[in-house]
């Protein structure tokens, strides 16, 4: 399970993809959305951030 985390004008997001594909486009969507401190965090619990989403290709 991969987790998507953000903040928005509501407050925390969590969300939770079965791939890192799908984390990485609802992340991406997220920050579309003008979410910040957008990150996913995979099941060994690496953390990818917002930087790291321009130079993955899913």
């Amino acid at each position: 399970m991969f987790v998507i985390s953000a903040i928005d004008t509501s407050g925390s997001v969590t969300l939770k993809r079965l791939s890192f594909a799908a984390a990485l486009k609802k992340a991406r969507e997220l920050i579309e959305d003008h979410c910040w401190d957008v990150q996913i965090t995979d099941p060994d619990g690496r953390i990818y951030t917002s930087a790291d989403f321009t130079t993955i290709a899913a």
